[in-house]
């Protein structure tokens, strides 16, 4: 996910009360997603209806916002802690990843094989010194890939744009665009 400045996301990001969800009116339909992408239960780090996670991260705050975010009333998958007796399907950790414009401020990278742990990771270089809400807008996204979600256009009010909106204008919540995606992949 990179940083993006365009006209478009300020105005739409403008719009939003930015400490909590806008007020429903209508049923949110699902979004298509950019790109020729697809959303995929294969391409999410769910392994019988739940994601056991670790954590090496410095960002235990934003990790943690995150999976409770993705808990409301009406998700089916779970998001718990792995134990002794289990193994981690998803690990939270760190690293340098750049500090260019193009380089992401977190992803999520897909293993995808048997036992394999897929990975979120957090820019330590792009993230250091950002607002809480950005760190968090960091871990909702790429908890979102994880739960097997894509990136959706700008044109709809979703944590999950290809680029991260504005430093301020970051979404803290789970929008019903993207509630209805994960509800039409995960029922």
């Amino acid at each position: 996910m990179n940083h993006r400045s365009s006209p478009l996301a300020f105005a739409a990001a403008a719009c939003l009360t930015l400490t909590a969800p806008p007020p429903a009116y209508a049923a949110a339909q699902p979004a298509p997603c950019v790109g020729g992408a697809t959303e995929t239960k294969g391409f999410s780090a769910v392994d019988d209806g739940e994601i056991r996670w670790t954590d090496n991260t410095a960002y235990d705050d934003a990790r943690a916002f995150a999976i409770s975010a993705w808990q409301y009333r009406g998700s089916k998958i779970k998001v718990v802690a792995d134990s002794a007796i289990t193994s981690n399907d998803l690990e939270f950790k760190d690293a340098n990843l750049g500090t260019r414009d193009t380089d992401p401020l977190g992803r999520y990278e897909r293993h995808g094989s048997i036992g394999a742990t897929d990975y979120i990771v957090f820019n330590k270089q792009k993230l250091r010194g950002a607002s809480k809400e950005r760190i968090r807008y960091v871990a909702l996204h790429e908890l979102g890939h994880a739960l097997g979600l894509c990136h959706k256009a700008d044109n709809v009010v979703s944590l999950m744009w290809k680029n991260a909106p504005s430093p301020g204008y970051e979404i803290t919540w789970i929008p019903d665009v993207d509630k209805a995606n994960y509800k039409k992949l995960w029922g």
